[in-house]
């Protein structure tokens, strides 16, 4: 994991309480320690962990505060996959150490696992990166999650980490849910409700609970794009995952439609780039110059290696369910925001993410309600 700006807030840890349990876990840690929150992530804040020999570790824990839904900030998931998959010989993870449920130590529950050197790309157009490496990290990201979702999760000790059928079905349910919950949180400052995600948010869910895949399931992360992955530091190839706060057992359509998000994926007028959207790089014509491969060359490797294709199976429904999810977790951020228990204080960048996401999965659903009508007319 590179370097980054060490940013002080309000979430500080305890260091010589967290000191003292480590080395019940970690070899050779040496006296004092020191913690620094990385970036601004708003789900399970993330530290770096410098020991006096300056060896480096990283920490993950749950945010302080009122927790809103029950089924977010399960640290103790991430420990999970992430322990099972390092047992697959090679599969690119980092090593966990301990995973520690005990309020007293720092406040929260909370995960360390091992510092991996390499490059984090936060900008999807791989702007950093020269055209050839472009191309060949593009296929290294989606190979990778072809091997991800090839592997029997029960093989691995994964029994029970998620349920093997109905998962848009259940899942669809899930954020109705914590939307309706999520919309009930109350202004610390004002009193007032945050309000609905979105006026149609009921009619988007409800289109896709009519339209779902046909089940099939594997081990999903839940969040696979490059910002969640580490790059070799001189090669294009990926040597690390992060950030399995999502994942479980579930649809592989799902990462699939995610991982690919930059080619149909686009921000609205002059906006920038999302994380999970992609600019004019990606456009058919501007592919070959920007060394970007096409996205239905990155599927069809896909479907090599796991011997299904993603697009022949809902494949629109599945993006819209990916902007209802990706509005639903925003809408999420707002809540925290204003009930005073976000983790950063850059939340209110995410404040127009779920209208805009949601207002392009609205008009996706009236275009294929078009076609439906226009079909069944003929």
């Amino acid at each position: 994991m590179p370097d980054g700006p060490r940013t002080k807030t309000r979430h500080e840890l305890d260091d010589e309480s967290l000191g003292t349990y480590l080395q019940q876990y970690i070899a050779n840690l040496q006296f004092p320690i020191s913690s620094t929150k990385i970036g601004y992530g708003q789900s399970n804040p993330t530290y770096y962990v410098d020991d006096a020999r300056k060896s480096r570790y990283i920490l993950r824990k749950k945010p302080t505060g009122s927790i809103i839904s029950p089924v977010a900030h399960q640290v103790d998931r991430e420990y999970r996959v992430l322990k099972a998959l390092g047992t697959v010989e090679g599969f690119p993870v980092p090593k966990v150490y301990c995973l520690c449920i005990d309020d007293k130590i720092i406040g929260t529950a909370f995960y360390v696992m091992e510092f991996v050197q390499g490059r984090i790309i936060t900008d999807p157009n791989l702007s950093t990166l020269s055209p050839t490496e472009r191309r060949a990290a593009w296929f290294s990201l989606v190979s990778t999650l072809a091997w991800l979702h090839s592997i029997d999760p029960d093989s691995i000790g994964l029994e029970g980490y998620g349920k093997k059928t109905g998962f848009y079905t259940r899942h669809c349910n899930t954020f109705s849910r914590i939307e309706a919950q999520q919309s009930k949180v109350k202004d610390i400052k004002t009193g007032k409700d945050l309000g609905r995600a979105h006026p149609k948010f009921d009619e988007i869910v409800g289109y896709i609970r009519r339209n779902v895949p046909s089940d099939r399931y594997s081990i999903i992360h839940g969040d696979y794009k490059f910002d969640n992955v580490i790059l070799h530091p001189t090669e294009p190839r990926v040597i690390a995952i992060l950030d399995w706060k999502l994942s479980t057992i579930g649809h592989p359509l799902m990462d699939a439609v995610y991982v690919v998000g930059p080619y149909w994926n686009r921000p609205l007028g002059s906006s920038k780039p999302r994380d999970d959207q992609g600019g004019e790089v990606y456009d058919l014509a501007n592919q070959r110059e920007s060394g970007m491969p096409g996205m239905d060359e990155l599927l069809d490797e896909y479907t090599r290696i796991v011997g299904w294709d993603p697009r022949k199976d809902r494949w629109e429904v599945a993006k819209v369910f990916h902007l209802m999810r990706s509005a639903t977790i925003t809408h999420g951020i707002q809540a925290r925001t204003i009930s005073g228990s976000a983790s950063s204080e850059f939340s209110h960048l995410y404040f127009d993410m779920a209208k805009t996401s949601l207002d392009t999965a609205c008009e996706m659903v009236r275009s294929m309600k078009g076609k439906e009508i226009l079909k069944s007319s003929l």
